[in-house]
């Protein structure tokens, strides 16, 4: 309990003036506290297991480390309804991934930048220059397009790369079943275009394609139906069924490293919010993410649950 005195005091701005203040009129305690409080920040998210909870990372590490008044916005709808909310300040933040803020929101970039950290530094720039928003630190969690592998064939072939997977290809005369949805199939940015960048369009003929609906395609590999498929980094489903996520090691696929994303005026008038949430996002790994995902989607506890217990073990809270 000392300890989680000790960081409140530390986050909290104007700790040392409000004390001083109560030896003076009520009137004038209320006006300062009111202003120390600041204006009620409400946090959003996605509609999706692993928004919500870092929704409630947010959430929950304000609420506890600040005298900020947080308000629960949490699962409020999709990317476009969370960034136009943010705009308009009816949310004050949400987490928002690097590669969608690149390719998704306005405005949208055609060009292709595989290193995280450029990629994350020009978003940033972008952002707080034209729509005064302001990315804090990203999480190394990544939740990008991967490559997965059946854990037996990935034992057999000895590949654990997609450079590795295309010189087993080139030495192998075995056919390979590959799950994918039907839109990864065709982007450009998905099959064709990782089929070009690693060589793989050579080998098509070996390549057993099967169009999977997404929420199978898990299991579809864990359960020995296809060697290969398409999922995100960050699915627990990878967990469930033990999968080999073969390395990107060409740099193909774009980063979606997770990062809250605030608006610049909330942040000046709070902020006490930078601290509280980039120590939120310093450990937070893709094995981390997949664990947290684990608990709400496949074991169904609640994401707030999950999101506090988690800052508990790691003592941010």
């Amino acid at each position: 309990m000392l300890n989680q005195h000790t960081r409140r005091e530390l986050l909290r701005g104007g700790g040392g003036v409000a004390a001083t203040a109560s030896v003076v009129g009520t009137s004038g305690c209320l006006t300062l506290a009111t202003q120390l409080q600041g204006d009620l920040v409400k946090v959003g998210s996605k509609q999706f297991t692993e928004q919500e909870v870092l929704g409630y990372l947010a959430y929950e590490v304000l609420k506890a480390n600040t005298d900020i008044n947080i308000g629960d916005q949490v699962g409020l709808g999709g990317t476009t309804t969370n960034y136009r909310a943010l705009l308009s300040d009816e949310i004050q933040l949400y987490w928002e991934y690097t590669g969608t803020a690149w390719q998704t929101l306005p405005p949208k970039q055609d060009s292709f930048i595989s290193d995280s950290t450029e990629l994350y530094e020009t978003v940033k720039q972008e952002f707080e220059s034209q729509h005064d928003l302001t990315f804090l630190q990203p999480a190394p969690l990544d939740n990008t397009y991967v490559i997965m592998a059946n854990p037996t064939w990935a034992d057999e072939t000895g590949v654990t790369s997609l450079s590795e997977f295309e010189s087993y290809l080139t030495e192998s005369s075995e056919t390979v079943t590959v799950a994918l949805n039907a839109e990864f199939q065709s982007r450009s940015d998905g099959w064709p275009g990782l089929l070009d960048h690693y060589g793989l369009d050579t080998h098509k003929q070996r390549l057993d394609v099967k169009n999977i609906d997404s929420g199978l395609l898990y299991q579809v590999v864990g359960n020995e139906e296809a060697d290969i498929g398409v999922g995100f980094n960050t699915d627990p489903r990878i967990l469930q069924f033990d999968l080999q996520v073969l390395d990107d090691d060409q740099q193909f696929f774009p980063s979606y490293n997770a990062a809250p994303m605030v608006g610049t005026a909330t942040l000046e008038t709070n902020p006490s919010i930078r601290s509280s949430l980039n120590e939120t996002s310093e450990n937070l790994t893709t094995e981390q993410m997949r664990k947290l995902n684990k608990r709400v989607a496949l074991e169904r506890v609640n994401p707030q649950t999950v999101a506090k217990e988690y800052l508990q073990s790691e003592g941010i809270v």
